[in-house]
């Protein structure tokens, strides 16, 4: 059902219809690309493949960060690292070997190629080794590209989307990219995260009596199960074999036609899944449509920020890593196994959201290019828009 609203309306709507240059930017509909730099990031290394897993947020098919934009991203995230006197970039502790200037570069060609394309870097939690200091050599390297920065959030407050294309446009660099690099910023570039760990595609199941009272046959299930002595608030994959063989016996005891307990997803009893395969994919979707949901009626104003940020991503927490590495995922996995970025387009297509500034997503080059076209009719029904 999903799929056949998501085709046709992408089939109406591939391109923006109207000129958005007078919408506030703070009300424009964006993609940003969580993490972009991460996309250098190689999962295929043997050592640090599993601590890639859940670092490495984008996937680049040319191996440029450009690859976003062609994608459809417009926003990037972006984390410089200054190491042995070198700028490149970084998620949390883990180093992106890919030189600043070099990404700097390659959204650049691309910028010039999509002359009316606006293109906003936001920079931030610049870390440095002590070799040499990170917010200098950013404003170096940036000065360098003739690439317009904007030192002052206060300026976005109420700054239109073409007020903000003059910005970018008046630096000699080809294009329209505008780096947001704050002197003092209580967000994330001038946008607020509305970061919540919580929104895990992995977790434990809580079981309380006033949800083994609402279904019955998981109720009989769980009791069965520890009268065997398995702890309910363990891992299914780690339990021994007999606690595995006990788990299966009370499915089929109290639950033989499998109407409450998925006999192929014995382990959803434990723990619940965010991926489109999983029987409890309803626990994480309802807590990502009801963060959603949530950003979306604050609208404009959140926090200290001009700009405000909807994560529409699987945050990591301890226990979604722990859970999410014994069934071998990974960041990008998740979000291919789980179709967000196409549900989260869908919700936009269908009206869902009343108000949209930056959609945040991993994995941008997963349907990204559908998110794009809905986030463009949005912005064509914004009052302000103006027919060409």
């Amino acid at each position: 059902m999903i799929r056949v609203a998501i085709i046709t309306f992408f089939g109406l709507h591939a391109f923006a219809l109207k000129d958005h240059s007078s919408i506030p930017l703070k009300e424009y509909g964006m993609i940003m690309a969580h993490d972009a730099a991460s996309g250098y990031l190689s999962t295929a290394r043997p050592i640090k493949g599993e601590v890639y897993d859940w670092t490495q947020t984008q996937t680049f098919p040319n191996t440029l960060a450009s690859d976003l934009l062609s994608c459809g991203a417009r926003s990037f995230d972006w984390r410089p690292a200054m190491v042995d006197s070198v700028l490149k970039a970084h998620h949390g502790d883990v180093t992106i070997d890919h030189a600043f200037s070099d990404s700097l570069d390659e959204i650049l060609d691309w910028a010039a190629e999509n002359v009316d394309e606006l293109v906003l870097m936001h920079i931030w939690d610049c870390t440095s080794d002590g070799s040499a200091d990170c917010g200098a050599a950013v404003l170096e390297e940036l000065a360098s590209k003739n690439v317009a920065v904007l030192d002052d959030c206060g300026k976005l407050t109420n700054a239109t989307v073409g007020e903000v294309k003059a910005l970018a446009s008046a630096s000699e660099a080809a294009g329209l990219v505008l780096a947001l690099f704050p002197s003092t910023d209580s967000g994330q570039g001038c946008s607020e995260a509305n970061y919540d760990e919580s929104i895990a595609c992995w977790g434990t199941k809580s079981f309380s009596a006033d949800v083994r009272r609402a279904d019955e046959s998981t109720g009989e299930v769980m009791a069965c199960i520890e009268g065997h002595g398995v702890d309910l608030e363990a891992l299914y994959k780690t339990l021994p074999r007999e606690d595995r063989d006990a788990v299966q016996d009370c499915v089929d005891k109290y639950d033989p036609s499998g109407s409450s307990v998925s006999p192929h997803d014995v382990s959803a009893l434990f723990t619940y899944s965010c991926w489109d395969s999983s029987s409890s994919k309803s626990t994480p979707l309802d807590q990502m449509t009801t963060y959603m949901d949530m950003v979306s009626q604050k609208g404009p104003g959140q926090g200290d920020a001009p700009l405000y940020q909807m994560q529409a991503l699987w945050e990591e927490s301890t226990a979604s890593v722990v859970i999410g590495e014994l069934h071998l995922s990974s960041l990008v996995n998740d979000e291919v196994q789980s179709k967000l970025n196409a549900l989260t387009a869908y919700y936009i297509a269908s009206g869902r959201f009343s108000n949209i500034n930056y959609v945040e997503v991993n994995n941008v080059c997963d349907g990204g290019q559908n998110l794009l076209a809905a986030l463009n009719d949005f912005n064509d029904k914004h009052p302000l828009a103006v027919e060409i």
